[in-house]
């Protein structure tokens, strides 16, 4: 069994606010996701859909029933590991990397049910009016996509490995709505908001 050591680690730090993640970068392409407290929308169970339905089925005029289940919980994660670069031989090896890729934006929706999504325009939304019924998340702003290069040199000692990652810390909001007119039940689901709230590259050199 391999064992491991960390022995050097750089950490670049990228803060993005209010800007929203591709549709193609959601959390569950990410290589690894933990979330202390709370629960993923992905991981709601049937019970647990009969437990919260219970809380937004009392009829009304007119609007949204909202539950919260997850309130702005704190997940750290890595979407993706940029290179890898082994070093099995006996002497040390000079390694240059050059990055061309784009920053990101940083939220992402994801709805089950008959709850509705509009993914036109600059960002993704729930449909029928329930952005605004959750407080918490309605107000992220939109930003543009920015194009980054760089470049790392480094040496890579023998029997090491270096890595460089990308990590990120976020909150997500998730839970049940239903939505009625006319005391109609017109839609009934579950819905999630992941945000990013930092993102930074980290580079990691392992014995091997």
């Amino acid at each position: 069994m391999k064992k491991y050591m960390i022995v050097l680690l750089v950490l670049i730090t990228v803060s993005f606010r209010g800007v929203t993640l591709n549709a193609d970068a959601d959390y569950e392409s990410f290589e690894s996701i933990e979330m202390p407290e709370g629960i993923f929308l992905k991981d709601y169970t049937k019970e647990n859909y009969k437990e919260y339905y219970k809380k937004v089925t009392k009829r009304r005029f007119a609007g949204w029933n909202v539950f919260i289940v997850t309130e702005d919980a704190k997940v750290i994660y890595r979407t993706e590991t940029i290179f890898s670069y082994h070093n099995d031989g006996s002497t040390a090896i000079d390694y240059e990397y050059k990055y061309d890729g784009t920053k990101s934006t940083s939220r992402s929706i994801t709805a089950s049910g008959t709850i509705g999504i509009n993914a036109s325009g600059t960002v993704k939304k729930f449909k029928g009016g329930l952005e605004s019924s959750i407080k918490k998340t309605s107000n992220v702003e939109t930003s543009s996509k920015e194009n980054e290069t760089w470049k790392i040199k480094m040496q890579v000692d023998p029997g090491t490995m270096a890595n460089l990652y990308i990590h990120g810390e976020g909150k997500i909001t998730n839970g049940v709505a239903a939505k009625y007119a006319f005391w109609i039940l017109l839609e009934k689901g579950g819905f999630e908001v992941f945000v990013v709230t930092t993102q930074y590259y980290r580079l990691e050199k392992v014995q091997i």
